[in-house]
């Protein structure tokens, strides 16, 4: 099957939308879904936004997944650096190569901008992509937890 890795428009915010609606299902958090086709219009494609989402696309132009990342900084190193906040493929899709096809899409875009490192977290409860990241041979860091504050 032909997939092709593009930049996301504004037209595909439904469908992104939908892509983080089925990532939610995938990791049973829909309650935690607030996000709307205008936020996405709002946030991911106003002008000046520090997201970049791409998206698999078929030969038939059909959307099959997205990956959503933005730039991080990295003090020891120096260096602007990237950031997967989500990446996704619809349940017929997957085991067709479309993840692995967005991650090294993602490594050349960073490549592309001087970045030393691209990361991402991972839900732990997200057993699938786990297994998928272990075989795409990426790399985990055991040394950090993650804490934040609501604002």
């Amino acid at each position: 099957m032909e997939i092709i890795i593009r930049e996301a428009q504004t037209d595909d915010s439904a469908i992104i939308l939908e892509c983080i609606r089925g990532l939610a299902v995938h990791v049973n958090q829909l309650e935690m879904l607030t996000a709307t086709e205008q936020d996405i219009r709002n946030s991911v494609f106003r002008p000046g936004s520090h997201v970049k989402v791409f998206v698999a696309e078929t030969g038939e132009k059909k959307i099959c997944g997205f990956t959503l990342i933005f730039k991080t900084f990295s003090t020891f190193k120096a260096s602007t650096n990237y950031h997967i906040e989500d990446l996704f493929v619809f349940p017929e899709y997957r085991k067709l190569g479309v993840g692995l096809k967005l991650l090294k899409h993602v490594k050349a875009f960073a490549q592309k901008e001087g970045a030393k490192t691209v990361d991402w977290y991972v839900n732990n409860r997200n057993t699938s992509a786990i297994e998928f990241y272990r075989k795409a041979g990426t790399k985990k860091l055991d040394y950090k937890s993650i804490y934040y504050m609501d604002v």
